[in-house]
């Protein structure tokens, strides 16, 4: 007897239309559960991601809504239920080493997210090599995007490193006083007061990032994929992170879909006639059929030019709201300051009123704004900056300067 032969993947090939033009047939209910499938798994992988985005973003530990709820069922009931099964199986350690884990990966600075992006971006360009650029050129695509595409990675991951390493502008002994008289208190959502943990005296603008441990002038957020705080002296390599990785997305999903319209083209698909090669049945070229052709013979070309188009639409939103952030002189920080400060106004009885007579000093217009975001102080040389503006000033060499802002403020942190 001969051994049973295994069940051969079906995978459509495309045959000329001229020799079949007079072939027509209904499609089969294997052809329509088959799209049903593609469209369930699809809409199923949609649902998914979209819950679990709604959760991240909506859900809390005491509301009543639908991501409240959710966000209780999965990241504390079933935690909870995971610990007493480790417990029972491995004993009380196994917990304690969940735990432990969890909080290195949630609550400790670690490069983690790092070598994930590092393994996306370097494999995504790698798989784009292998499987993209066997179809450059092409009438469509010229030899020099290879090395454009090269020039462009290289550029995502420079300003990537420099985004990491770069001093995002901590606060220090030497230079809280000056930073005290760059950033003056508004009295609103900053107001003189000492950080508990570095024992110093908070400019306005400042924060204390609990994950590096340091207080930064300017504090805009921390960024996990750059393992690094972003702040007054960092803040435009961030923006340049941002830019340079919409960049590659948009170069990326605009070379895989021209790609693809170069296979499509050239084999003629959609005035072919496919052959399913397990019921040896003829089909006229359709869209699905076309994709599902195109997903089995390029599909780590669509799968990547899918991912930079999702991706670089999710970058350039992100990348928009910064930049109006810039525009209109806040940070992420301060704008969530506002934000809570406008809800705490509205809850009195003339609000409304004080919600309208807030000010924000510390936007200086759109040009000085960005000016200051790409041409930032230098937090550690405050001292000789403010020395040579009152010697270009005053035509005279100035030794110090006296830090009467900061000297108010201490004034005030003795009398409470």
């Amino acid at each position: 007897f001969a051994p049973p032969r295994r069940p051969r993947r079906r995978r459509w090939l495309p045959v000329c239309l001229r020799s079949l033009s007079s072939v027509r047939s209904r499609p089969s209910p294997r052809d329509d559960q088959r799209t049903m499938n593609f469209y369930v798994i699809t809409g199923g992988y949609v649902v998914a991601g979209g819950l679990a985005v709604g959760i991240f973003l909506y859900g809390k530990s005491d509301g009543n809504s639908f991501f409240d709820k959710a966000y209780r069922i999965f990241c504390v009931h079933c935690p909870r239920l995971l610990k007493k099964g480790l417990t029972k199986c491995c004993g009380k350690r196994a917990p304690a080493a969940l735990d432990a884990a969890w909080d290195y990966v949630c609550y400790k600075n670690n490069p983690i997210v790092q070598l994930f992006y590092l393994l996306v971006v370097g494999g995504g360009y790698l798989t784009f090599v292998a499987f993209g650029y066997p179809h450059i050129p092409n009438p469509y695509l010229h030899r020099a995007h290879k090395y454009i595409g090269f020039v462009i990675y290289l550029m995502c991951v420079s300003v990537w490193w420099k985004a990491c390493s770069a001093d995002p502008g901590i606060v220090t002994a030497s230079n809280v006083e000056d930073l005290c008289e760059v950033y003056e208190w508004d009295e609103q959502i900053f107001t003189s007061q000492k950080c508990n943990t570095c024992n110093l005296l908070k400019p306005a603008r400042s924060k204390h990032c609990s994950l590096c441990n340091v207080c930064l002038a300017k504090f805009d957020h921390h960024c996990i994929w750059i393992n690094n705080c972003v702040g007054v002296a960092n803040h435009k390599w961030f923006l340049l992170f941002l830019f340079w990785h919409l960049v590659i997305c948009a170069y990326g999903s605009g070379l895989g879909a021209t790609i693809a319209y170069h296979v499509i083209q050239e084999k003629d698909l959609f005035r072919a006639v496919f052959v399913d090669p397990v019921s040896r049945e003829r089909k006229q070229a359709t869209w699905m059929i076309v994709i599902q052709y195109m997903l089995a013979t390029e599909g780590m070309v669509v799968f990547v030019t899918i991912l930079c188009a999702v991706m670089g639409l999710v970058l350039f939103g992100f990348f928009m709201w910064h930049l109006n952030l810039v525009r209109i002189g806040t940070t992420t920080n301060e704008l969530s300051k506002w934000n809570y400060l406008k809800w705490c106004l509205k809850q009195e009885e003339d609000g409304q009123e004080k919600v309208k007579g807030l000010q924000n000093i510390y936007n200086k217009g759109i040009l000085k704004n960005f000016r200051e975001v790409f041409i930032p102080i230098n937090v550690h040389k405050l001292p000789r900056q403010f020395a040579a503006e009152k010697e270009k000033k005053n035509g005279q060499k100035v030794e110090s300067v006296p830090p009467r802002k900061a000297a108010k403020g201490k004034e005030k942190m003795k009398k409470g």
